[in-house]
């Protein structure tokens, strides 16, 4: 009994007013309440009848008086046009199972005596309810919402007849700004009845409708107030500036209960229904519907997300989304409309499946499902299997023979551009040499034919040179070689010499560089006969310098690698390619799509692996995988029809599509380029060469144009064949909508089909932004796309 007298004693509550107030007078009432330590206490308000409440407090303002206790204030703004004497009936405060109530407060309201002080009070307040009353009890109020829950941000404004008169213009209203919610303008409100009939203040009202996005305590900051206004009636002319800000108000947003939800439930928080339609209840196979499903009812109609649809006689691609909102009544709601495009699979009669559309009820607290009525559709016989089907009433041919693998592009070797950069030379030289005053005359004297030719010389020095000289020219060697003894025997040797010529010559050389040392430097008898007979000799057995140059061992062993490669390669995809068809005409396409993708691992630059590749997995209902393999197929092989005819019935036949490629013959643009530059550089060789000038001259004026048209054909060639080549190409690997920034948002954008080709903008990460056609450009994930310049089979 002590310990509960000591707490009653702690918790105390005291209300204040002022006792004598004119009428139409703005009046302040106070509550204060001293608590112990344990929790802020909760304020039960009486009824302010006949007073109406102009502004009453959202968040207390709290004063720690001790460690032990704290003091909260609560304030209102109440005014009433009656005169008389009324009680306020008193205040109650609560903590935990202990109450206090106040004293009942008496208020005289007597007659206004001359002219009423102006007023200007604010007021705002967060309100959940259906049906929102601006003079609701402020104590009263809900500010915890679900997320997705619609709350009402309201801000009044207070106005007297005094401030009416001198307001020089209308007030400016600066609306707060709000983070982490979707916010809605509602129209304006009309002036509010008041609970007792006072006229003495005109309200004004803001208002907008808040969804939470996430779960959390979320504060709306102060709204402001501007307004300008007459010092007096008398002074008009004279005016000054006021300000008024309103108090913050907070919003506490929960998720939905996570007991009681269907598996229905994708989050949408509303009140909802469902109605389900189909543009055409006849259509043959392979014929494309439009299915949607229509979503109204209250709520952020934006956020609701697509239902799930299956059907299982039909491939569904998820398309458009639209929107319609209302806002036009005091509860926000609208309609959403979710479309697919729906391919029958199978002829027959079948059943449109109800859709079942989960959702939250804030108003209810509770889970719903809303259902749309199934229907009924007739499929007629097609006569072409569509994408996304493995009921096919027709499969496509295939290539029966393996053409091997195609030579790389002109443009991506370096040998056709070094050879490119070479034409130009024998012109650019020509002409140097033109402007030469003349030729150097003469050749230089050729030792061997010296040494053969002549009497060999008398001295031992002269004929020692001419020896060595004549040795080294046909050997192809530097003369002081042969300086060390054996030096010569050795080279002789490996030039394929005999033994026997090469020991004569070596005794020779090591004979004359004595008698060159001597001081007689006289020749030894018969020196010179034999050094004639030794270089005809050598002559006649040596190998020439370009019947067998260093370098064509090295490359024959290396073309020969190359080739024993090639052909090993080209003998495996040969292998897994009619291992392919036999698969395919047995109708085991399973089978066959695993061996066409083996020949195409083992040779990516076979046209014919990959075109049957895609035909296989067109068969098999993998229309991103048959897409890929013809747009392999068409960058190796742009002229070939049947590649053409299978991308045109994608839809890919248009030169505004990302994926068209033009039915050419392969590097005919670089074949062009090439031609126009020969040519341009032949004639002028041939206008400036000294021999051909008289005859050719005519053609001065051709090589400049030609080589200027060639430059601009190169360029095109480069643009078409990046073209062809499908650089910077992608193939989407499902449906998916498209993002309007790759970090996870909710701003969902237009769709992509499966096996659409679209064109690679940018990458970030593991996003990747596309364009499509139709101006369909974002986000989606790197991982939903097969690069076409990546030259692979697909591994999943």
């Amino acid at each position: 009994m002590l310990v509960a007298l000591g707490v009653i004693a702690q918790l105390a509550i005291v209300a204040h007013a002022p006792d004598t107030v004119n009428a139409c007078q703005a009046v302040e009432v106070s509550v204060a309440i001293s608590a112990p330590d344990r929790g802020i206490p909760r304020l039960v308000t009486p009824s302010f009848h006949p007073f109406d409440v102009l502004r009453g407090t959202t968040t207390p303002r709290v004063q720690r008086r001790s460690p032990q206790s704290f003091v909260t204030e609560y304030r209102y703004t109440i005014t009433t046009d009656r005169v008389g004497q009324y009680t306020i009936p008193p205040f109650e405060a609560r903590v935990g199972g202990t109450r206090v109530v106040s004293r009942p407060l008496t208020l005289t309201v007597r007659e206004p005596r001359g002219r009423v002080a102006p007023a200007v009070v604010t007021r705002a307040r967060i309100d959940t309810s259906a049906s929102p009353g601006l003079l609701a009890d402020p104590s009263a109020r809900t500010d915890t919402v679900f997320i997705g829950q619609q709350a009402t941000y309201e801000v009044a404004v207070f106005l007297n007849a005094e401030v009416r008169q001198r307001l020089r213009r209308n007030p400016t209203f600066y609306p707060p700004d709000m983070q982490a919610v979707l916010a809605y303008d509602l129209p304006a409100m009309p002036l509010v009845a008041r609970q007792s009939g006072s006229t003495c203040f005109d309200a004004l009202v803001y208002r907008r409708a808040l969804f939470p996005l996430t779960a959390g305590r979320l504060a709306i900051p102060p709204a402001q107030l501007v307004y300008n206004m007459s010092i007096s009636p008398l002074m008009y002319r004279a005016e000054e500036s006021h300000e008024l800000q309103t108090d913050s108000v907070t919003i506490i947003a929960v998720e939905p209960p996570a007991a009681g939800r269907p598996p229905e439930y994708a989050g949408a928080v509303g009140s909802v229904r469902v109605d389900a339609s189909l543009d055409s209840t006849d259509k043959r196979v392979g014929d494309p519907m439009l299915f949607t499903v229509r979503v109204t009812g209250a709520g952020n109609v934006k956020l609701f997300p697509r239902p799930a649809v299956r059907m299982p006689w039909a491939g569904l691609v998820p398309a458009d989304e639209r929107v319609s909102m209302d806002s036009s009544s005091a509860r926000i709601g609208g309609v959403k409309e979710f479309d697919w495009v729906l391919t029958p699979r199978i002829a027959g009669e079948f059943d449109v499946p109800p859709v079942r559309y989960g959702y939250f009820d804030p108003s209810r607290r509770r889970y719903d499902v809303a259902v749309a009525p199934a229907s009924r559709v007739r499929i007629g016989s097609g006569a072409l299997a569509s994408s996304d089907t493995g009921d096919a009433e027709a499969v496509l041919d295939i290539r029966t023979r393996y053409g091997g693998r195609a030579w790389p592009p002109l443009q991506s070797r370096a040998t056709f551009w070094f050879a490119m950069a070479l034409i130009p030379v024998p012109a650019i030289v020509s002409r140097a040499r033109r402007r030469v005053a003349q030729r150097r005359k003469g050749a230089t004297e050729n030792p061997m034919r010296a040494l053969l030719g002549a009497r060999p010389s008398d001295d031992a020095v002269r004929l020692r040179r001419q020896f060595v000289r004549a040795l080294a020219l046909r050997l192809g060697c530097n003369p002081e070689d042969f300086t060390h003894p054996g030096a010569l025997d050795r080279s002789l040797r490996r030039s394929g010499v005999s033994r026997e010529t090469a020991a004569n010559a070596e005794a020779l050389l090591r004979e004359l560089d004595s008698a060159a040392y001597a001081r007689s430097g006289s020749v030894p008898r018969g020196a010179g006969m034999t050094a004639r007979a030794v270089a005809r000799a050598v002559d006649e057995e040596a190998l020439a310098r370009s019947e067998l140059p260093f370098w064509v061992p090295l490359a024959f062993f290396v073309l020969s690698l190359g080739l024993a490669a090639n052909a090993a390669a080209a003998d495996t995809a040969a292998t897994h390619f009619s291992r392919g068809v036999s698969a395919y005409l047995r109708a085991q396409y399973d089978a066959s799509r695993d061996a066409f993708a083996a020949a195409v691992s083992a040779e990516p630059a076979s046209p014919d692996a990959w075109a049957n590749f895609g035909t296989a997995s067109w068969t098999l209902a993998d229309t991103s995988a048959a897409v890929l393999g013809w747009r392999q197929a068409l960058a190796i092989q742009p002229g070939a029809v049947d590649l053409q005819d299978r991308m045109g019935l994608l839809g890919a036949a248009s030169p505004s599509e990302p994926g068209w490629v033009p039915s050419l013959p392969r590097n005919a643009s670089v074949w062009l380029f090439a031609g126009l530059w020969v040519a341009a550089w032949a004639l002028a060789f041939l206008a400036h060469a000294p021999r051909w000038r008289e005859q050719f001259g005519w053609m001065s004026r051709w090589p400049l144009p030609l080589a200027g048209t060639a430059l601009v054909v190169g360029v095109l060639a480069v643009e078409l064949e990046t073209r062809i080549a499908g650089a910077r190409l992608g193939i989407v690997r499902g449906a998916v909508a498209l993002s309007s920034d790759p970090a996870m948002g909710m701003d969902r954008g237009p769709a992509l089909a499966t096996g659409e080709i679209v064109t690679i903008a940018a990458r970030r990460g593991g996003w990747t932004r596309v364009e499509a056609r139709g101006d369909r450009e974002g986000w989606i994930a790197a991982s939903q796309l097969y690069l076409v310049d990546a030259r692979r089979i697909p591994r999943d």
